[in-house]
This record gives structure tokens, C-alpha cells and sequence, in this order.
């Protein structure tokens, strides 16, 4: 039965005809990703572009600032993961400003691969990043090749080729870059698995979050002012993207592969937190094509500190599933157990009624360590990750009627912050004042317009 509140994300799914026996899972494919070319994002894929897909650093903000960038790509039948993560700290007092405070100037790029494999290449200079405050565009140059200049934006790919040795340049639909375990190294150890990656890739998107009409803040309004620390936005729920990756020497190439894309920017990354994620599910029950599910879902919990009010526990689980969205968050009800490594249990119902439990869980050995920006240390081991995930997640309708009920072996799942000596049980509520704050129904893009418009925040 139709309800408001799954309401259509996209176009119609075509799923052709109905063999009579279940072939291998194919992926489904949503446009040729591979004709995409470097620096050119399309119609449709800036229409699907979220608020604050843009840089958020404000000139003279006089305060310690990061901003991180994490693109994932999925080949679900390799089994097989990549996530690209792109950070930036404290630029103005890398280039002189001081105002104060105490920074962790850098500029850091994390590539977690295969077997819950890992790189890393950094810098504390931060003068051959750029970012642009509108768009989803990033890059930034480690090392350029003998007589080439650092791109100040994007550039096509062969000009970035020979023109950059180390370095990396994404926007929504093209992702470059070369990187190796060479230079100064971030804070604290973690084992690098492979001496280099590199990387290049197209991307399709599909989603980007909310309804494919009104493309929404994850955090709601309030995200545009400096309330939350930090903030947090889903930029591409699912996408599809082809290319390849040289991992150590192999080269992994793949096709269609399910993309998902966030970031984070603020002081520094929540006190304690868990995420899962996934966007390449199984086929169910309820279909016999062999086409993968069009699903996407991301579950998180954390423990955030709000300016005056002090820390609150706050929690997600967004689901976007055959062009339909579902949001369960702390203005409903969001319940959590989670162990301190192994085991993932998150529940979440709607006020009209609608009830999701997401249950997750990875062996004891699997996972690495994964660095994060921290307010005092800069980039360093603060989380856990996998990519070795086992999820089940099911919905059910208002009348308790399932609706789906899908798994996958290619879950992303991580804890961070801490202490995690023991299950973190909790349920997540918005603070009196947020919460009577978030009731109100503000258009951003109706504020900062006309004379308003320099007054518009960066990013957003």
C-alpha cells in the first residue's frame, strides 16, 4: 500500500524479463558512467547534488576547522571495496593566520582497500588544496611532475595525469588521483598494507539524499549554522561508477559499481559514534531477475557536543530504497546496541508507524584502524572500520506488513571515539531547544536570495 512517507526518489526501475530460475546478481545500470568525462558534472547529476555539497570554510573563521570528504565503491562481485578519503585542516594557519588557537595544519588523503587494506599520504601544508564552495569539487597536489603548476580546479584527465605524481582531484562525477606511503606521517601507527595507489573513475548518480524533487540537509536546516559539532551530510546515496584502481600494483578495474559519497566538516569528529553502511545489497525474495535491489542505507549514532546545551546523543537510519525514502531519526524514535567491535543492532520507527531494524556484524579480526581529524592532534587513529560486513535490514509498513527484507556481505562498518569497554546501549533524543528549532520549516535556498545572497554560508 501507498504511505506519504516513502515517497518517489527517482525514475521507474526497469527490470525486464523474469527468467524461471534466479541467475547470478547482476548490478543494475543506471547510465553509461564510463562516457562521463573529467571536470563536466551533467544536468541530472548536480540536480541530484544535496545542500552543503560545497566547502564550508569561512575566511577569518578564527577557530580550528576540518573538512573530509569519503567516497566508497563497491564490487560487490569481487567482494571487494575502495574508499577514497580526502581531509583538510586548519588551512588559514598553515598559511600564516593566526588567531589564537592551536591548529593541526594538513592535508591528507586515506585509501581503505581490499582486506580491510590501507594507505595513507600527507602533508601539513596546505596550499596546493582548493575546494569549491558551491560545488562538490576537491583536489589537491602532493608532488607535481618536473615543470607543471599544482591545478587550482578541475582538470581533464590527461592534463592531470602528467601534470600531478601524488595527489587527487573528485568531483560527482569523476574521481583521480595517485598517492604513496611516502612524505610525513599523520599521527599515530597503523600498518600500510600497500606502498601506492592509484586511481580513475566515473560516476553515474542515482541518489543523492532525500526525494529526488527536494534534495535535503541529512541534519536538517540548523546544519547551515555552526550548531553541530560536527556536522555531517549524506552527498550521494547510491551512484554507479566505472573505472579502475591500481592497488599495490594490481589493477582491479569494474564497471557499474554501487558509489556512495559523505562528509563531515567542524572542529573534529564526535566524542563516541558508530556508522554502518551499505548500497549493494542481495537480491530478495521478492524478485527472481538476479538485479541487485536499488538500495541504499546508512545507520549512525553519536554522541555530539551542541554549543550552551552540551552533548546529545543523536541518531540516523536513512534508507533509499526503489526510488523511495525513508528517514527514522531522533524526532521519532532510534534505538541502539552496539558492542565494542562484532555486533550492530539498530532499531528505528516513524510516527506514522513505519519500523526498520538494521543488524549488522564482522568476525573478530577484521577491520583496521582509520584516521580521523580530532580538535588538538590533527589527523589521527581515532575509528575501526571494515568493509567485511554482514547487514540484514528489514522494513515494515504501518500494519506490520514487511515490505523489504534484504542482506549483504559488503557492509561498511566502524566505531570510533570512545570508550567501547562495554555495549553502547542508547536512544537517540534531540535536545528541547533543537527540537522545537528543527519543527520549523525554513527554505534556505528562499533565505539567501536576492540581496541575501552574499550572505549565504560557504558549502551550503
Amino acid at each position: 500500500p501507498e504511505n506519504s512517507l516513502l515517497k518517489p526518489t527517482g525514475p521507474e526501475s526497469h527490470r525486464g524479463q523474469r527468467p524461471g530460475r534466479r541467475p547470478r546478481p547482476r548490478l543494475r545500470r543506471w547510465s553509461p558512467a564510463s562516457s562521463r568525462t573529467a571536470g563536466s558534472p551533467d544536468a541530472e547529476a548536480l540536480r541530484l547534488q544535496p545542500p552543503h555539497s560545497g566547502y564550508h570554510l569561512t575566511q577569518g573563521r578564527g577557530e580550528r576547522f576540518f573538512e573530509g570528504w569519503y567516497f566508497r565503491v563497491t564490487i560487490p562481485e569481487l567482494r571487494k571495496s575502495f574508499a577514497f578519503i580526502y581531509s583538510i585542516e586548519d588551512p588559514e594557519q598553515a598559511s600564516g593566520l593566526n588567531y589564537g588557537y592551536v591548529g593541526s595544519p594538513g592535508t591528507g588523503v586515506q585509501v581503505m582497500g581490499p582486506d580491510d587494506g590501507y594507505v595513507v599520504q600527507y602533508t601539513t601544508k596546505t596550499d596546493k588544496f582548493w575546494a569549491d564552495p558551491k560545488d562538490l569539487k576537491l583536489g589537491a597536489t602532493f608532488l607535481s611532475t618536473p615543470g607543471s603548476r599544482p591545478p587550482s580546479g578541475m582538470v581533464p584527465e590527461s592534463a592531470f595525469a602528467n601534470g600531478v605524481k601524488y595527489g587527487f582531484q573528485a568531483n560527482n562525477t569523476w574521481n583521480q588521483g595517485s598517492i604513496s606511503s611516502v612524505g610525513v606521517t599523520p599521527p599515530g601507527s597503523i600498518p600500510e598494507t600497500v606502498p601506492s595507489c592509484s586511481w580513475a573513475f566515473s560516476t553515474a548518480p542515482a541518489q543523492g539524499y532525500g526525494e529526488a524533487s527536494e534534495q535535503k540537509s541529512t541534519a536538517g536546516w540548523l546544519s547551515a549554522l555552526p550548531i553541530f559539532e560536527p556536522h555531517w551530510q549524506i552527498v550521494m546515496a547510491d551512484g554507479r561508477s566505472s573505472g579502475w584502481v591500481d592497488w599495490g600494483g594490481e589493477r582491479i578495474e569494474f564497471r557499474d559499481a554501487p558509489t556512495y559519497v559523505e562528509k563531515n566538516w567542524g572542529k573534529g569528529f564526535p566524542s563516541k559514534w558508530f556508522w554502518i553502511q551499505c548500497n549493494a545489497f542481495e537480491p530478495g525474495e521478492d524478485r527472481d531477475d538476479g538485479v541487485l535491489p536499488e538500495l541504499s542505507v546508512t545507520a549512525v549514532g553519536a554522541e555530539r557536543d551542541v554549543p550552551v546545551l552540551g552533548k546529545e546523543i543523536v541518531g540516523l537510519i536513512a534508507i533509499h530504497y526503489e526510488g523511495k525514502f525513508l528517514e527514522l531519526d531522533p524526532s521519532t524514535a532510534v534505538t541502539w546496541s552496539v558492542s565494542p567491535w562484532g555486533s550492530w543492532n539498530i532499531t528505528g520507527e516513524t510516527q506514522d508507524g513505519f519500523r526498520a531494524e538494521v543488524i549488522a556484524s564482522c568476525s573478530a579480526d577484521a577491520g583496521t584502524d582509520l584516521r580521523a581529524p580530532t580538535d588538538g592532534v590533527g589527523l589521527a587513529p581515532v575509528c575501526k572500520d571494515t568493509f567485511e560486513g554482514h547487514l540484514r535490514v528489514r522494513v515494515f509498513e504501518p500494519d506490520g506488513t514487511l515490505l523489504f527484507d534484504h542482506t549483504s556481505v559488503n557492509a561498511g562498518l566502524e566505531i570510533g571515539g570512545g570508550p567501547w569497554t562495554e555495549n553502547w546501549s542508547a536512544r537517540a533524543s534531540y535536545s528541547a531547544p533543537i527540537r522545537t528549532l528543527l519543527d520549523i520549516n525554513v527554505d534556505l535556498d528562499e533565505v539567501f536570495q536576492g540581496p541575501a545572497t552574499m550572505l549565504r554560508p560557504p558549502g551550503l
